[in-house]
């Protein structure tokens, strides 16, 4: 069967249609396409002279065909066609199929597809896949797949039997260079659609305008409410009597344009609707446009004459036509208004309009203006920091282009630099950068603060000249210990045994970048048991209260004739010094703290036997 266009035949209620693509334009008439695969892809149609070489083939009927071309197409690009609309509204449980051929081929051997869907909108969502095909032949019969057109049959699902279907074919490129294109051809669906009877409805006819300014349209006429179902024909008759009329070729809601008329006369139109079936027509009412060349269209102007808005705004722009009696706005999108000599505009993209205005004489002139969407500045802030040591500043700039930039930070600069101290542990610092439109980009920085190390130490005499060391201070990332006789340390605790019998200095260094280190000396005196001290530290030495507020009591067992006292601070800077003759252990020794501040300090105790170190907290 050869379509060379698109045709039906009426069989008890039932039309068969079909399309063989044999018509010039593509898609056919009532034919669309869903997506776009880009440059040299998708459904075309092709004729015997331009079908192409993969696969070599001819139309399986008349001298066109359809092809889906997948060579050298993304793998799984896709595009679908979308027959025109079919009725099934007087199907009730008739079958009802679709048909068509397809090319398929034994040389590219990659899985190109075409799948075959139905749906009662023109849209693939929704839609119910009915099968797919594999262009390459033998996918589907191994050793019997051979190169030619096959044809395939469908039912069309019993639940579509609405007065709208489609049926869709989506092609799908899989192999990219080494794909082959798909063809089909022949196309035939049924359907069964709701015919005329008897007598039908002329309905009525409008027009937009009744007055045509200047011999010059357009005018658009309306037919509505009139009988319209399978086998109705409509057309339009002109005249410029009102009494001879002409049969014009319109057959569908027109724009009439210039109708070429006698200047100054009237023009008269009506609508005839015709039953093919039963060969009965109705007239619908008949109306008239004036034609005048004496009137000219209005100059409209609009201000502002476009403009912009900024990205993200709720501020929209005002716009205000004139030149004209009343005025329509389109496209709707965006604005405050279909009508109205004001309008406000806050589109979400860059959006071109149009205003309509019409005088007194039902004349129309026309303004077109463009709406911008207008980003703010593109903004970068950058710091000669952003690791710091708490109460220190860094310089923060922000790096925007173009001219006539404003700036406003969150620390009261308006220059395109500023200086930002670190407060707290994370500091957040804001600048608005402002273009000449006044569109704004905001951008933060944050900066963080490190706080300041704190040197603190306890130690104690272990044995002889073998004395633990522990760190006491805060906010510190490493400590360094040197013991001033060639020795150091970098741990936190550390015990460490001297090579001589000696008062030494021992330096304490905390460290917390990038904030400067903290550092303080102190002494420690060690002797081994024979030496010239006998024995290090008192027997069971007790200091309390710890913490204290002014007073502390040092008890210990024994008798010592000569006790020395003394108070260094964690510097190791004496504070205070105490000695006592003829003192009893037992019954303590009173110092009195009262001049002495608040602060961790350490009590080195002297006796005739030996040194003891005890440290302890003045809290008032």
């Amino acid at each position: 069967m050869i379509f060379m266009l698109t045709q039906s035949q009426e069989i008890k209620g039932q039309t068969v249609t079909g399309e063989g693509f044999e018509r010039n334009t593509f898609p056919p008439a009532g034919w669309s396409t869903i997506g776009n695969v880009g440059f040299g892809g998708g459904w075309s149609r092709r004729t015997a002279a331009n079908i192409g070489t993969t696969p070599t083939t001819t139309p399986q009927a008349g001298t066109a065909c359809a092809r889906f071309t997948c060579r050298n197409q993304a793998a799984g690009a896709t595009q679908t066609l979308v027959s025109p609309v079919i009725d099934l509204s007087k199907r009730s449980n008739t079958n009802s199929y679709v048909s068509f051929y397809m090319f398929r081929d034994s040389i590219y051997t990659t899985d190109d597809s075409l799948t075959f869907l139905f749906n009662s909108a023109r849209s693939l969502t929704g839609a119910t896949r009915i099968q797919g095909i594999k262009r390459y032949a033998k996918a589907n019969y191994p050793d019997s797949g051979s190169h030619g057109w096959y044809k395939y049959s469908f039912a069309i699902p019993a639940k579509f039997n609405g007065s709208v279907n489609y049926f869709m074919l989506q092609g799908t490129a899989r192999g990219a260079a080494n794909a082959g294109n798909i063809f089909i051809d022949s196309v035939t669906w049924d359907a069964y659609p709701t015919f005329c009877e008897g007598k039908p409805d002329a309905g009525s006819v409008s027009a937009n305008t009744y007055y045509i300014c200047g011999n010059v349209g357009p005018a658009t006429v309306t037919l509505s409410n009139y009988t319209n179902t399978t086998g109705i024909t409509l057309s339009y008759q002109t005249s410029t009597d009102s009494s001879t009329f002409t049969t014009n070729a319109w057959t569908t809601a027109v724009n009439t344009g210039n109708f070429g008329a006698a200047i100054g006369t009237y023009r008269y139109i009506r609508a005839i609707v015709t039953c093919s079936r039963t060969g009965e027509s109705d007239t619908s009412n008949c109306i008239k446009i004036w034609i005048d060349n004496t009137a000219t269209a209005p100059v409209i102007t609009v201000s502002p004459n476009g403009g912009a808005i900024c990205a993200g705004s709720t501020t929209p722009l005002k716009i205000v036509a004139n030149g004209a009696t009343s005025y329509t706005w389109t496209p709707a999108t965006g604005l405050s208004a279909e009508t109205g000599d004001t309008i406000y505009a806050l589109p979400a993209t860059a959006t071109g309009y149009t205003v309509s205005g019409t005088d007194d004489n039902g004349c129309i002139g026309t303004r077109n203006f463009f709406v911008q969407i207008q980003n703010g500045p593109n903004v970068t802030v950058t710091a000669t920091d952003t690791v710091v040591c708490e109460g220190d500043s860094v310089q923060l700039t922000a790096n925007a282009g173009g001219g006539g930039l404003t700036y406003a930070w969150s620390t009261g600069a308006t220059t395109r630099t500023t200086w930002a101290p670190a407060n707290g542990a994370k500091s957040t610092y804001q600048v608005s950068v402002k273009n000449m439109t006044g569109c704004e980009t905001i951008k933060t920085k944050d900066i963080y603060g490190v706080l300041a190390p704190k040197a603190a130490f306890s130690y104690k005499v272990i044995k002889d000249r073998t004395v633990e060391f522990k760190f006491e201070g805060t906010n510190t990332a490493d400590v360094y210990w040197n013991f001033s006789d060639g020795n150091e340390s970098f741990q936190q605790t550390t015990t460490y045994t001297f090579s001589t019998d000696n008062t030494f200095k021992v330096m304490l260094v905390a460290n917390n970048p990038p904030c400067g280190s903290d550092t303080i000396y102190f002494d420690v005196t060690v002797a081994q048991s024979n030496s010239a001290v006998k024995h290090l530290g008192l027997l069971n030495i007790i200091v309390a209260p710890n913490p204290t507020t002014d007073y502390l009591n040092v008890t210990f067992n024994g008798f010592e004739s000569a006790l020395n006292f003394q108070i260094y601070d964690l510097k190791g800077s004496l504070i205070a010094s105490n000695a006592y003759i003829n003192v009893s252990g037992n019954k303590g020794v009173k110092i009195m703290l009262n001049e002495i501040p608040d602060g961790i300090y350490i009590l080195k105790s002297t006796s005739s036997k030996g040194i003891d170190i005890s440290k302890f907290e003045i809290r008032k």
